[in-house]
């Protein structure tokens, strides 16, 4: 295992950089987030490209805005009002954007340096301990193992253990461009969802409660669709987002796979599986152009896509919505994969 300093800490502490390969694929992260940094993967003519966005440094990494491949927690997504009430005691957080919080706030994982707990050739594990912060109960003990298997499959598992039942939404917030980092807007890239379903949202994105057929809409995306052009008919039918920002509510229960993602191209394939019940479609929608990325490119909207596997957006304000509360003392845990291959 290649573990070397990647940077230092504004209040002091290393950040470091490991390296995992198997399967011809090769993962870069950093402990600052439990960040994915690079992901190096082959095309149809063996020519390597970083298929993930991000930033050269540290620094670039701590910026307002950056394109990050961190872990996101305590709770990832948005909490309507910033409150929520649990064991029938009301909870007031510190709101983050306009009437809400997003990310956990205050508190967000991505901001956090892990410790590095285990390093080998094929896998790195990081440990956080969430003090609770942003006004949310009690303490947790974290954990993310990242692996990377001969198929070329990343393996991401969380393990997290509270001192208090609280609400928890764990995911890695990765934007993937399998032409290449630096290759510009990902138009011709297909994308397929697992999900019959989504759930609708409001002016500030917050999930209504309701639960829409994506039939006859500009979320149908059972079948592989150009994420160019299902961003256009999503504006033409009045998307407010500038492209995708929305839950799909995935098919089936358990480990499945539940997305797929293909540059036709460069032969570049992406396969998503979880056991989550959600993930949000996100495709990098404001960014002016000219933002910095890595190794001299430069990024602008639609450079990128998300497959966040998640709970449902606001579950905890929402009591038909799945999962999404972790319990005092017991172990909670979830699974997300992505592989890498060509075809």
């Amino acid at each position: 295992m290649a573990m070397t300093k990647f940077g230092e800490m504004p209040g002091g502490g290393d950040v470091w950089l490991l390296e995992l390969s198997a399967g011809g694929v090769c993962v870069e992260l950093i402990s600052y987030g439990a960040t994915l940094h690079r992901v190096l993967a082959p095309d149809r003519d063996g020519n390597i490209a970083d298929v993930i966005l991000g930033r050269d440094d540290l620094e670039g990494y701590m910026s307002p805005g950056a394109p990050s491949g961190a872990v996101i927690g305590r709770v990832a997504n948005r909490i309507k009002n910033g409150a929520f009430t649990l064991n029938g005691k009301r909870h007031r957080l510190e709101s983050n954007e306009r009437r809400f919080i997003i990310h956990g706030g205050a508190g967000n994982y991505a901001r956090k340096n892990f410790a590095v707990m285990e390093a080998t050739d094929r896998l790195a594990r990081f440990a956080l301990r969430d003090v609770g912060e942003a006004g949310f109960p009690g303490e947790i003990s974290v954990e993310v193992c990242y692996s990377l298997d001969d198929s070329g499959t990343l393996l991401i598992e969380y393990s997290a253990v509270p001192t208090r039942d609280t609400p928890l939404n764990l995911t890695n917030h990765v934007y993937f461009n399998l032409a290449g980092q630096d290759s510009g807007p990902v138009y011709d890239q297909t994308i397929k969802i697992n999900a019959d379903y989504y759930t609708p949202s409001d002016r500030n994105n917050i999930t209504t409660g309701e639960i829409y057929s994506v039939k006859n809409s500009p979320y149908d995306l059972t079948r592989p669709r150009m994420l160019g052009e299902a961003i256009e008919e999503l504006d033409e039918a009045g998307g407010i987002w500038n492209g995708f920002d929305i839950n799909f509510v995935l098919k089936g229960e358990g480990w499945r796979k539940i997305a797929e993602a293909y540059d036709e191209d460069s032969g570049r394939a992406l396969e998503a599986y979880t056991d989550l019940p959600g993930v949000q479609l996100f495709t990098m929608n404001y960014v002016r152009d000219g933002a910095p990325g890595k190794d001299g490119a430069t990024y602008g909207a639609h450079y990128g896509f998300c497959l966040e596997t998640q709970f449902f957006p606001d579950s905890i304000n929402k009591p038909h919505f799945p999962g999404g509360i972790a319990y005092a003392d017991e172990l909670f845990t979830t699974t997300t994969a992505y592989r890498f291959f060509v075809k």
